[in-house]
């Protein structure tokens, strides 16, 4: 088997045959299985899985426990040298698997690849990492000398946007379940302690949920994740370890920025003061380019300033 596709499913019915078609139909001769993890879904998402005529769809169930919890239940289960997530609510350009596959078959001291994506909001859309849009990017994919360093400047790595040796994701025991808001974004980071990653500078992966944002409604979709948001040393517990005792500062960089999301979501579900701390701690990391942190750090400075931009952030999420 060279890869297992792990696609964590809740309530997804608007966009999973989108989803599952993306994998189906990709390029190339490869041996794939794709493992379905129903995370308590209540509407039909089971019966247009189960309807599905292709012999290489596991589909798994469990109670309602988290993205990071059904990713993990289907790579315990996992035959593939490769692995691979993708939400229900994303899918694949046809080259995906043959491109980020190659890539590790021919780089064997790499543990994973991510590629460019194109990501489509209510906002609009965007192509991420920004890299690619620079004029002097290389176009050639390559191996990252300096994970960290790359990270904190793009923030290259998406759930739907990375291949990883299944081996270096079992040793390092999947994703942590007791982060439901940025455990992804853990990952990676963790992942980086054990190798090199590579980066294809092709967009292969798209996340557009629109329809489902719609049809929950973007605050409903929007307040368990801005409740869930861990503080800043919780979130970073199990990568420190694995660093040395004197951080890098391509990490401490990387996690300034990281902190801006974290920082932001605790503001709208009313930590505000926690979310001043870190602000204080972290806010000389933050990205230089964004506006909204030039304002977020002059904010942080006093209880007053910080206390109005929280209500501002609320009202701006809210009318939206």
């Amino acid at each position: 088997m060279d890869l297992s596709v792990i696609v964590p499913v809740y309530n997804a019915a608007l966009l999973i045959n989108r989803c599952l078609d993306s994998i189906l139909s990709q390029q190339g001769e490869y041996e794939i299985e794709v493992i379905c993890v129903d995370d308590g879904s209540t509407d039909n998402s089971i019966e247009l899985i189960r309807s599905r005529k292709e012999k290489n769809i596991v589909l798994l169930t469990q109670s309602n426990s988290g993205p990071a919890s059904a990713r993990n239940k289907g790579m315990n289960v996992a035959r593939g040298r490769y692995m691979a997530y993708l939400d229900a609510d994303d899918y694949w350009l046809p080259d995906f698997i043959k491109k980020t596959i190659t890539f590790l078959d021919n780089h064997k001291e790499c543990i994973a690849v991510s590629v460019a994506q194109q990501h489509i909001t209510l906002k609009g859309e965007s192509l991420s990492p920004t890299y690619i849009l620079e004029a002097d990017h290389n176009s050639v994919p390559f191996i990252l000398n300096n994970f960290f360093d790359f990270w904190a400047r793009y923030f290259h790595v998406c759930t739907g946007s990375i291949t990883i040796r299944i081996d270096i994701a079992r040793q390092a025991g999947g994703m942590r379940e007791d982060l439901r808001q940025c455990e992804d974004l853990e990952f990676w980071a963790y992942l980086a302690t054990f190798g090199k990653f590579g980066f294809i500078p092709e967009v292969l992966f798209v996340s557009d949920g629109n329809a489902v944002t719609r049809s929950q409604g973007w605050i409903d979709k929007m307040m368990v994740r801005w409740n869930s948001a861990p503080s800043v040393t919780d979130w970073e517990k199990r990568i420190t370890h694995r660093l040395d005792k004197v951080l890098p500062i391509e990490y401490i960089k990387a996690k300034g920025r990281l902190s801006c999301t974290l920082i932001y979501d605790k503001l709208l579900s009313n930590r505000i003061q926690l979310a001043r701390q870190e602000a204080l701690c972290y806010g000389k990391y933050f990205p230089k380019y964004k506006f909204g942190l030039y304002i977020m750090n002059l904010a942080k400075h006093t209880p007053l300033t910080w206390w109005i931009l929280a209500k501002y952030v609320k009202y701006r999420e809210y009318h939206k």
